[in-house]
């Protein structure tokens, strides 16, 4: 289930939840093993062994838990670190960072518990039921919540370093793959997923690389359609990374050319993440900056921004 966007708000028989800066999951528990899931249902397993083990600890034997994968530094959120585990794929490496970097699983709904499904059941119940399952620690824990008073809540969020907050209906069901509106989230910063159509050519220590992404969303029609161009807060990890995941193609994958002289097309198949301080009224992002790549995320989930 996921969440619109909107404004802080306060409301009779909605709750409100911190939002976290990091990776959705859904946790399976069968007959005490652990199969871990990204939103696009992805196997991220073997990615996170600390998690897999904490879970053996924390959750009953039988149960789907929904929750997020975060990294914190000094109390906040660490997106960067995050990335870094997202990014390997070598056992090794991936058990060495476990340890230097160690995730965090922050659980906020419970889908199914020995075998019945909790899905139609109002929230209020599935976190009653959660709060009373889930042996806080080893690394996974139950998110808090209050009632009622969102934009106050909203507020201590954003100075203790999070992203802002999310309000849920108390007597929401749980509907899987669905962007309802009995979910709100409401970010101090304004945050895109956009999908790579192309790259322009880097100089000096880019050379190798790249100097800006081309990115791009879907429109009603379904046709991509180009949005910004991003050249700023990539690390050289992270480019090479993006550079050589990039599958060229002959001509614009652009319903209409950006009209941008020595670029290089691509299949449009790679969605990053993108902030920035607005969207101008033609659609494009005011200073827009380069926070993540999302391999959880669907191309053809990356809709217009929307200016208003």
């Amino acid at each position: 289930m996921l969440a619109v966007t909107g404004q802080p708000f306060s409301r009779k028989d909605w709750i409100f939840e911190p939002k976290f800066d990091g990776i959705r999951c859904i946790a399976h528990r069968h007959r005490g093993r652990t199969f871990l899931q990204n939103r696009r249902l992805s196997d991220i397993t073997v990615k996170y062994p600390e998690i897999v083990n904490g879970l053996r600890v924390a959750a009953p034997a039988d149960c789907i838990l929904d929750g997020e994968l975060v990294i914190f530094r000094g109390g906040k959120p660490l997106i960067s670190a995050l990335q870094s585990r997202e990014s390997q794929d070598d056992r090794f490496k991936i058990g060495l960072l476990a340890r230097s970097l160690p995730a965090s699983f922050i659980l906020f709904d419970i889908l199914c518990l020995e075998g019945k499904p909790l899905e139609e059941r109002p929230l209020a119940e599935r976190k009653e039921i959660l709060s009373g399952l889930i042996a806080q620690g080893s690394g996974v824990y139950v998110t808090d919540y209050i009632p009622t008073k969102g934009e106050d809540y909203y507020k201590a969020s954003i100075a203790l370093g999070f992203e802002g907050v999310v309000g849920k209906r108390m007597d929401s069901l749980y509907r899987p793959g669905i962007r309802s509106p009995d979910w709100v989230k409401c970010t101090k910063i304004l945050t895109v997923d956009l999908v790579v159509g192309g790259f322009t050519h880097g100089s000096g220590a880019r050379g190798s690389t790249f100097g800006a992404l081309l990115l791009g969303g879907y429109n009603p029609g379904g046709q991509f359609v180009y949005v910004t161009k991003v050249g700023s807060g990539f690390s050289e990890d992270v480019q090479s990374t993006i550079v050589t995941s990039l599958e060229r193609r002959p001509d614009t994958p652009f319903a209409g050319s950006p009209g941008n002289a020595g670029v290089t097309w691509v299949k449009p198949t790679l969605v990053v993440e993108v902030r920035a301080q607005e969207i101008t009224p033609a659609g494009s992002l005011r200073a827009p900056r380069f926070v993540r790549i999302r391999p959880d995320k669907d191309p053809l989930e990356c809709l217009l921004p929307k200016t208003g």
